[in-house]
């Protein structure tokens, strides 16, 4: 990774010193966001299809899906909030 910040802006992070990366990877702010686990591999394994907790974590599964899909939608352009503020002017 080519750092673009900083004293060592235009090194590779390797080929800094070991001291600098040692610090640099203990700053919040340099630490990668988390990627959110899809709840079917955190917790539907072995539901049968018949127990109200696996109905309520299908339920939240798609539900989480359809915020993914919006957003994928909303970034495309093609999803309702923005076709309805392209002819309102909103």
């Amino acid at each position: 990774m080519t750092l673009r910040f900083g004293k060592h802006k235009g090194q590779q992070f390797e080929n800094t010193p070991k001291n600098y990366q040692d610090w640099l990877l203990k700053q919040d702010w340099f630490k990668a966001p988390k990627q959110e686990v899809p709840l079917h591999r955190q917790s539907l394994s072995g539901w049968d299809g018949y127990s109200k907790k696996g109905e309520a974590i299908y339920n939240a599964i798609f539900e989480q899906e359809k915020k993914i899909s919006e957003k994928e939608d909303c970034r495309q352009g093609i999803c309702s909030c923005c076709e309805y503020s392209k002819y309102y002017g909103i």
